[in-house]
């Protein structure tokens, strides 16, 4: 890393994703929409700014992990911090969001080789490997989906009231 860089990515690193007068700030919102734990939002919110560091410093297009690219959109939402904060002042230029296309899996390719010349290793359960699998699974595979709840909900509760009065 360069003088430049460092110095690009120093300010990066320094730069506050939430806003401390914002009642919902972007991390809460992030962490609720994407069922995200708090660490783990936040640990994404670290890799987005090595993200954009590296967006800034290739030499050609690069491409963001699922996570990354979740992140991405919510910020944009925010446009004073994306525009004002981040694209006028820490860069100085502006960086656009393009949607993926036909190239996206070798951008991708290229983003992680350049990330490990940079940072290393990037964490697999950020930088999704294979990329570009759905968020939209991945939320809801970890939770079980019921249908009728409220049937089951009656049928335990009346099976444990049985056994509470079997038990006397």
């Amino acid at each position: 890393m360069n003088e430049i860089e460092a110095q690009l990515y120093a300010k990066l690193c320094e730069f506050k994703l939430d806003d401390p007068t914002a009642p919902y700030p972007m991390s809460a919102k992030l962490a609720w929409e994407y069922h995200w734990s708090e660490i783990y939002t936040l640990r994404a919110m670290y890799e987005y700014k090595k993200y954009i560091f590296l967006a800034v410093i290739a030499e050609g297009m690069v491409s963001p992990s699922s996570a990354i690219d979740c992140i991405w959109h919510y910020h944009l939402l925010y446009t004073h911090s994306y525009w004002e904060e981040l694209c006028g002042k820490i860069l100085k230029k502006s960086l656009h969001h393009y949607p993926g296309d036909s190239g996206a899996s070798q951008r991708y390719d290229y983003t992680i080789e350049l990330y490990q010349s940079y940072f290393g290793s990037p964490p697999a359960d950020i930088w999704d490997f294979p990329p570009f699998h759905s968020n939209y699974l991945d939320r809801h595979q970890r939770y079980w989906q019921i249908p009728n709840p409220i049937y089951w909900v009656k049928k335990y509760l009346s099976f444990i009231i049985q056994a509470k009065e079997e038990k006397r």
